[in-house]
């Protein structure tokens, strides 16, 4: 399975959205250098090292006494047996393994999507601690609207508009401190803050209301300046 199924592109594509763990106990196939490491020669993802642990810790735990090899296990995101064959597969065969366990655990987020939501999440709250809103804004709204069809990413989702939820109430504050300054006559306050939200916000429902006391406060200037 080797060469026919684990670098099959098909079964590629399908085993993005599954966390791959190999195992094998064997070593004699060598290593080749990765960088600054000894990566395994067949698969230099990982170390010789790493898979045979991994071939002992999975061994133990989803078989009794020796079994054939290749075998495949499939699990719940908690190490829940879904299910297992021993014995070669073809790439076709693994891949409708796969997709009737995936009909237990809920569909997967794949790894290109893992990727863009661990890349933007962490811009977000960078350009959040740098005070860069308008750029949060921005990266926080993409992950909400790119992602509102995959429910495999509904935790990542909620994180996004978590972060962005609070950064709307600090705009909140901004409006009510802006109608303040209006109420008291600093009509170039109110008009710079409110400009900050509509500018930062833009596209968000925040920035209608910003639009609003926008016109309040150019109708109140408006009025004071005929008394």
């Amino acid at each position: 399975m080797d060469s026919s199924v684990y670098a099959n592109k098909d079964f590629v594509a399908a085993s993005k959205r599954w966390v791959n763990v190999y195992c094998s106990k064997d070593s004699g196939h060598g290593t080749e250098k990765v960088g600054d490491r000894e990566m395994c020669k067949i698969h230099p993802g990982i170390t010789c090292e790493d898979h045979i642990s991994c071939n002992a810790s999975a061994g133990g735990k989803f078989f009794q006494g020796t079994f054939r090899a290749p075998a495949t296990v499939w699990c719940t995101p908690d190490g829940k047996e879904i299910g297992k064959q021993q014995g070669g597969m073809s790439a076709k065969q693994v891949i409708e393994k796969m997709a009737e366990a995936e009909k237990v655990v809920g569909p997967g987020l794949d790894s290109d999507s893992y990727v863009y939501l661990l890349e933007k999440l962490a811009a977000g709250e960078k350009a959040t601690a740098d005070g860069k809103v308008k750029e949060a804004v921005d990266l926080y709204a993409g992950i909400l609207k790119a992602m509102a069809k995959n429910p495999a990413a509904k935790s990542w989702t909620e994180k996004a508009q978590g972060a962005l939820d609070q950064l709307v109430e600090g705009a909140k504050g901004r409006i009510a401190d802006a109608v303040a300054a209006k109420d008291a006559g600093d009509f170039a306050k109110a008009k710079e803050l409110l400009k900050s939200v509509q500018t930062e916000f833009k596209g968000q429902p925040v920035a209608k209301d910003a639009d609003k006391a926008m016109a309040e406060v150019t109708a109140a200037e408006k009025a004071a300046g005929k008394k």
